[in-house]
């Protein structure tokens, strides 16, 4: 018997909604592909994810909890197993007794079919398979230039290598669908589940994306001569270009300057802007000069309310 979602989740039968959401949070920090050592992360990440989907859900753990976890993840009906103490074999032997044998070999088959009111045959749609929900984890420059990532699928006690197409644009925390890319059917002719890759950004480099969007900012470091007086500086955008940015006299720390058209490349063809932040870097001590330390005493004081 494998683990039920509780001891998967390490929660007892009557947590609540916060219990489970903290102790599935503290066990996907540690189980994550990306993260842990343990050889057999993915599997368990994949259980660790299907035991919550299950249990964060009040309509489904009520009918975790009524049909017990064997029955829960076969797919059997409420209807179908309540009538599991029931002898079939008994029962079409009964009914075929009662209508003389007419039935077409009576009930005493119950297999993979049913009969309907008007005496056609329904057969029940074989299981699907389940679904995963794995992370994966991208550069910006994956999001500006669209990428293809690899990421490791648990089947049975292997792991294989599929691969992802991140889109040009994409957003932090966007889910891609892999149809038929999820676990196989437990039954014969059932179709596979699909496959959730939640796409997670990285925030670290040169550049910064700001909420989201396909704007981009970047730091500049000036001097305060440049500042003060005025420069023309070199700026790299995200291809590795260099575009000239005129820096006004008087530019103060913190200002922002946009560079049109040189931000996130989009799935549609747009493109977001580069925003230059300033930030002044002032001298150290070993560069100040007698000439420089009297310029700089020259200049008035901020008036400070």
């Amino acid at each position: 018997m494998s683990q039920s979602y509780y001891d998967i989740l390490g929660v007892a039968r009557d947590a609540d909604g916060d219990s489970i959401k903290s102790a599935f949070r503290a066990k996907a920090r540690k189980l994550h592909p990306d993260v842990s050592d343990d050889p057999d992360a993915g599997k368990k990440f994949s259980e660790l994810n299907e035991a919550y989907e299950v249990l964060s859900d009040p309509e489904k753990k009520a009918k975790y909890d009524r049909l017990g976890h064997e029955r829960f993840v076969s797919g059997m009906s409420d209807q179908h197993v309540r009538a599991q103490d029931v002898d079939f074999g008994d029962l079409g032997s009964i009914i075929d007794a009662m209508f003389g044998g007419g039935m077409g070999g009576g009930f005493g088959g119950f297999g993979g079919a049913s009969r309907g009111a008007s005496g056609g045959t329904r057969h029940r749609a074989p299981m699907k398979g389940k679904d995963l929900h794995l992370g994966l984890r991208v550069s910006l420059q994956d999001v500006h230039h669209g990428a293809t990532k690899s990421i490791s699928v648990p089947r049975g006690e292997r792991f294989t290598s599929i691969d992802v197409q991140v889109p040009k644009g994409v957003k932090h925390g966007a889910k891609l669908r892999l149809k038929g890319q999820g676990l196989p059917s437990p039954m014969q002719g059932g179709r596979a589940g699909d496959l959730y890759v939640q796409i997670q950004v990285d925030s670290g480099g040169k550049f910064t994306r700001i909420d989201d969007s396909l704007d981009v900012v970047t730091d500049l470091a000036l001097s305060i001569a440049e500042a003060t007086l005025g420069a023309k500086v070199d700026v790299r955008t995200l291809d590795d270009r260099v575009v000239t940015l005129t820096i006004p006299e008087g530019t103060a720390s913190g200002s922002k300057f946009r560079i049109k058209g040189h931000g996130l490349n989009g799935s549609n063809g747009s493109r977001g802007d580069l925003f230059v932040r300033v930030r002044i870097i002032p001298p150290s001590g070993a560069d100040i000069s007698d000439t420089l330390r009297d310029a700089l005493g020259s200049i008035p004081a901020i008036e400070r309310s």
